[in-house]
């Protein structure tokens, strides 16, 4: 009933290239979500609601925790007479951040090209948890295969991932299948060794 597979695609596209203004598509989806509630608010517009839900599928399609806008979101949902298992059920919306360990970079990144790539497979997956560990802010770029496209130059490889670090946290994002993983470090004893606000 409020999912428009186009529109939610309209959006997914819209944030995709975000990044590169050294913005959180993350926070824009939230962002993105309060206006529209804010608006309805001003306005009674039950139209804005729907907008903030395609929004909400976006963030969710795009692989981010619910979790992370869930005051936000759960307002919207009051805001309609829905609750979160209608719309979002969880079976389909787990999230379930990725532990930063070699396995599991690995199986993200995929079977690596031998001899078209920007480094070996094993070089990549040492570079992105050191990144992460050392909270080295900024944005990497990690490739394989060959160019499937290029554009005032700009490249997309058969495999493209870019990392982005932030003070607060890592997401990996993979172009190709335009989905977002957070990555979590470890935790030691109850304590997160992951970022801090």
């Amino acid at each position: 009933m409020y999912y428009s597979e186009i529109e939610v695609e309209a959006i997914k596209i819209g944030v995709g290239g975000i990044e590169r203004g050294k913005k959180n598509s993350k926070d824009i989806l939230i962002q993105s979500v309060v206006w529209l509630v804010e608006r309805y608010d001003a306005t009674s517009d039950k139209q804005y609601l729907e907008k903030a839900v395609w929004h909400i599928y976006a963030y969710l399609e795009l692989g981010y925790p619910y979790e992370s806008g869930h005051e936000v979101f759960d307002d919207v949902l009051q805001k309609l007479g829905h609750s979160r298992e209608e719309l979002f059920p969880a079976k389909q919306w787990f999230y379930k951040p990725i532990i930063l360990k070699r396995s599991n970079i690995s199986q993200l990144l995929g079977k690596w090209n031998p001899k078209l790539q920007s480094m070996r497979i094993k070089e990549a997956v040492e570079d992105i948890i050191n990144n992460v560990k050392e909270c080295k802010k900024g944005t990497f770029l990690y490739h394989c295969g060959k160019i499937i496209r290029e554009s005032e130059g700009e490249m997309l490889w058969e495999k493209t991932f870019i990392l982005y670090v932030y003070e607060d946290e890592a997401i990996l994002r993979d172009i190709n299948k335009n989905k977002y993983y957070i990555l979590k470090q470890e935790e030691t004893h109850g304590t997160d060794r992951g970022y801090r606000r």
